[in-house]
């Protein structure tokens, strides 16, 4: 064929920014460049010891690792995730309520694709994490983007209720959020929900960064109210908490009539996660790692690391984050300024200058809906962290 005609529905979603930044790095790196890569969501620690012992004991027993299961996961992983959303979040589901995807990405697009038609909006606060749009836009909804850089990353109800409209037809929620790492409060969220009740708008509240949290605690908007749960999907995985991005395991729970939507359109694309990957994240939702204390504590001496260097440097402001492993550091100040013969008018250009003068990979702001950032990951070691900090104070340096 000479030429390809592909669908008016994916030619409408871009790339991720954020996996497309990492891959150039990592490309930079395998050319031999000392690429410090502040770009990708992705915990630098190893899955716990023990959750890997079991899932190889299952793939030397045999048996049921070597099958597919249904479409909505391990009854028994169903079970555990139930008990998790008891446990941890105050959230009464039945196993049927819920399902296990592969990833958490995997579960927010059933759940949109279970509740958006053609034309519906979808509320979407900005900063946003990049995949949140492009879903909408495939899906055909149309996301209606709400700043929050004005209120602390955190939408506000007369926000929200500015920017409802007949067609709204889903609220996204993200805390701790990604890419600013705002923690919203109790309260916050209490406020939404009142403004939501009595509607027929969905929620759908991705709360994968739930169990990292330095300020404030964690509250799931379904808590909020019978109301608030009644219309919401709780999104959550084992990535970020139990360092197991690489095995591919979401999971999300609801009311029953949205679950069994979601099923159904999983049982016809992707069916069942890996069942190796559900039977790990069986024996990880037991309790939480042991090692996960340590881990908080190494993020939080990152952040703060981050935190005093950004915030030193002239043209540079970056508020305290609350959780996730992210700053978001405004750059605006550096604005109209040169490094040698390349001058920086965007984030953008800030983003591509960095790595081609100082070779540290961040992404910018633009690619979350906020213009005039940064996002740094500090999912590092802290010997890449100090010497991320390092390289960006020389760039800033040089700065005319």
């Amino acid at each position: 064929m000479d030429e390809y005609k592909l669908s008016r529905r994916v030619l409408r979603i871009k790339p991720s920014a954020t996996l497309a930044l990492t891959a150039r790095a990592k490309a930079l790196a395998a050319e031999g460049k000392a690429v410090i890569a502040l770009t990708a969501g992705e915990p630098e620690f190893e899955t716990p010891l023990n959750i890997r012992q079991y899932a190889v004991a299952e793939l030397q027993k045999g048996g049921i690792v070597s099958r597919y299961t249904p479409a909505a996961g391990l009854p028994e992983l169903r079970k555990a995730v139930a008990a998790k959303f008891k446990r941890d979040n105050g959230l009464e589901y039945s196993p049927e309520q819920c399902i296990v995807s592969c990833g958490a990405k995997h579960s927010i697009f059933n759940a949109l694709a279970a509740m958006v038609e053609d034309g519906d909006e979808v509320i979407v606060p900005a900063p946003y994490w990049v995949s949140y749009p492009e879903m909408c836009s495939f899906l055909g909804a149309r996301p209606v983007f709400v700043d929050t850089s004005g209120t602390g990353m955190v939408l506000t109800p007369e926000a929200l209720k500015a920017a409802l409209t007949p067609k709204t037809r889903v609220v996204l929620i993200n805390s701790p959020g990604n890419p600013t790492g705002a923690v919203w409060t109790e309260q916050q969220q209490r406020d939404l929900a009142r403004v939501l009740e009595g509607s027929d708008i969905f929620v759908i509240s991705d709360e994968i960064y739930e169990k990292l949290i330095y300020e404030g605690r964690h509250f799931s908007f379904a808590c909020a109210s019978q109301d608030a749960w009644s219309r919401t999907v709780t999104v959550n995985g084992s990535a970020k908490a139990f360092a197991m991005t690489g095995w591919r395991v979401g999971y999300a729970a609801g009311p029953r009539p949205i679950i069994d939507a979601m099923i159904a359109l999983q049982s016809h694309s992707t069916s069942n996660p890996a069942t190796v990957s559900q039977l790990a994240t069986i024996k990880a939702l037991e309790k939480d790692p042991v090692e996960l204390p340590e881990w908080r504590a190494s993020y939080l001496r990152r952040r703060d690391a981050f935190l005093a260097a950004l915030n030193s440097i002239p043209g540079l402001r970056c508020d305290k984050p609350g959780g996730a492993f992210y700053v978001f550091p405004e750059v605006r100040g550096w604005f109209g300024k040169h490094h040698g013969d390349t001058a920086l008018n965007s984030d953008t250009d800030i983003c591509n200058a960095l790595l081609a003068k100082s070779l540290v990979a961040t992404v910018p702001g633009v690619e979350f809906g906020a213009p005039g950032y940064l996002r740094i990951s500090y999912a590092l070691s802290d010997r890449e962290v100090a010497e991320a900090i390092k390289r960006i104070k020389e760039f800033a340096a040089a700065l005319k």
